[in-house]
């Protein structure tokens, strides 16, 4: 049988195994790095690009998201000393930017002193493992994951047979408890809280990304035996998960592959027992809030970041409420603020940033050369105000790698450059809707291809109000009921028509779907419109009968133009 092709990083590692490079990054030269010591050195969590050369981020895991504060003190002390800019990621760990590779090295092994790591947090490694920020404190909390999480983490890290032996990176999610503050389903594998014949453990879901909703292996899991379900899951991803395309190396290709009822079979030869099918999901949505009750009667309060920022003096701030009220532990949340537990209700926050919470940023273009937007900065210039009445959330990635799960927000973004509405270059996102999250029913799709920043307010407003004059109380409801009722093209019409009524014929009536399957999408358009009997249909309406191969394609097109077009002087 003839030998596959491995791809060049898969070379790279039967040449030198990641884990015997280790020795190797002290006398590295930071100006005559190649592309495999790029590669190399993520593997223990130093990130560099070339495209940057004399920048370095050093990425810290923080399993669970829990970190002892006297750890959050030494780290802030020590990026502070250092000028470097602190970040906690949408997967609750945290990141120091702006090191030179001696100041990353260093910085990297005055972690393991602190009792924190930043090993194995890129590349093809498993990261950090998430779950509720406030695991095992909270009324819905049935199953406290925090032991599991460190008992998973034991089984590869720095273990030399998975210090980047995976074929890609593998993300881990679970979570113990009923509140939902994001979802579990865009994980490679997700332990979601459910119950089976009296006993409460989890249903097993696998091959989610950043775009896809992972896929039931119809297994139920106790809490008893997670961990080895984990590395059952992990050994098999590690012994045949594909390595000839880097493109196709996650393990929800594999599952392509394969088919689910064959890694099923899989998993279930590398189990010690006989496990039961899936039970019944446990899981509810919550509204994010500042303040949440404890089941010990305290409160835990949320310090809102800067989308993630985390400069000096909120820094400084967090550490010093801690001391005063003997918080031991921090927790980290993938909404990228910080949750601190049993501190009196009463204690404002004089460094937080007063913004809405529900919604996630990846780092964005000023600390990752990927992103095509600034994303925070974008994020604070937006006023998101309806969507905090209303409870809709939003997630804003610079770039299609989808950090801040954009395909499981409400509504979703990613950062473009384009230059179809104006002569120069401008930013803008495509933007997604129709997330089916909270229990993993499906990714949110792409809607809009192009959405001007500077039109950005406006459509998400818009959206708002479409939702509010649905008469729905849950965007996924909304979602479910009626968007996803409906193609992408159709959708992109009927935003588009709405925006356009709204911003250029200066009206304030609303165009709403219906929630009902229609199966020629443009004759119910038309229908509509020649009902409503006004002169200014007629050219839509025609360019909505051009038998064009992309249903919707000339309205699209005409409809863009009118909203988006910057017009030029006369």
């Amino acid at each position: 049988m003839a030998q596959l092709k491995l791809n060049k990083i898969e070379k790279l590692k039967r040449s030198l195994r990641p884990i015997d490079y280790y020795e190797k990054i002290a006398s590295l030269d930071p100006s005559r790095l190649s592309e495999a010591d790029r590669f190399y050195l993520k593997n223990f969590g130093i990130y560099n690009h070339k495209l940057a050369p004399g920048r370095f981020t050093l990425r810290i895991r923080v399993p669970g998201g829990r970190i002892a504060t006297e750890a959050f003190g030494h780290l802030r002390s020590a990026a502070g000393a250092m000028n470097a800019p602190m970040v906690v990621t949408a997967r609750a760990q945290l990141e120091v930017h702006g090191l030179t590779l001696p100041q990353a090295w260093e910085l990297s092994r005055s972690l393991e002193r602190w009792g924190l790591t930043s090993w194995q947090t890129y590349t093809d490694n498993f990261r950090n493992i998430v779950t509720h920020p406030l695991d095992g404190l909270t009324e819905g909390c049935a199953v406290e994951v925090y032991d599991l999480i460190v008992r998973m983490q034991r089984v590869f890290l720095k273990a030399p047979d998975f210090v980047g032996e995976i074929p890609r990176k593998f993300n881990v999610g679970i979570s113990g408890c009923r509140e939902q503050l994001f979802s579990l389903f865009g994980n490679d594998l997700a332990f979601v809280l459910a119950r089976r014949e009296g006993v409460t453990g989890f249903n097993l879901y696998v091959g989610g990304k950043n775009s896809e909703t992972a896929r039931s292996l119809n297994l139920f899991v106790t809490p008893e035996a997670a961990v080895a379900a984990f590395e059952a899951v992990a050994t098999l991803y590690r012994d045949e998960g594909p390595r000839q395309s880097r493109s196709r190396a996650r393990l929800f290709h594999m599952l392509e592959t394969l088919g689910i009822d064959a890694f099923r079979r899989k998993v279930l030869d590398r189990l010690p027992a006989a496990f039961a099918e899936a039970g019944e999901l446990r899981v509810e949505k919550v509204r994010p809030s500042r303040e949440t009750a404890l089941r010990d009667g305290s409160v835990a309060l949320r310090y809102t970041t800067r989308f993630g920022e985390l400069d000096g003096a909120a820094a400084e701030e967090i550490c010093e409420l801690c001391e005063r009220h003997g918080v031991g532990t921090i927790r980290l949340g993938c909404d990228q603020n910080i949750y601190l537990p049993r501190l009196p209700a009463g204690v404002r926050f004089r460094h937080e940033t007063k913004r809405y919470a529900g919604i996630v940023t990846c780092v964005g273009s000023r600390y990752c050369v990927y992103s095509l937007a600034d994303t925070k900065a974008e994020s604070a210039a937006l006023s998101l105000r309806k969507c905090g009445e209303l409870n809709i959330s939003v997630g804003f990635s610079g770039c299609l790698k989808g950090c801040a799960r954009h395909a499981f927000s409400d509504i979703g973004l990613v950062g473009i450059r384009t230059k179809l509405f104006a002569e120069a270059v401008e930013r803008g996102v495509r933007l997604y809707l129709g997330a089916e999250y909270t229990r993993g029913k499906r990714a949110g799709r792409l809607v809009l291809y192009s959405v001007p920043m500077r039109h950005l307010d406006a459509m998400i407003d818009l959206i708002a109000d479409l939702f509010a004059a649905g008469g729905y109380d849950d965007f996924e409801e909304y979602a479910a009921e009626v968007i996803n009722r409906y193609s992408e093209p159709a959708l992109a019409f009927w935003l588009l028509l709405n925006f356009y009524r709204r911003h250029r014929l200066g009206e304030t009536s609303l165009f709403l779907l219906e929630a009902e399957n229609r199966g020629d999408e443009k004759a119910w358009f038309i229908r509509r419109l020649e009902e409503e009997g006004e002169v200014r249909n007629r050219e839509l309406i025609e360019y909505l009968r051009c038998q064009e191969a992309f249903p919707f394609r000339e309205a699209i097109i005409f409809l863009e133009r009118a909203c988006f077009s910057v017009k030029s002087p006369s």
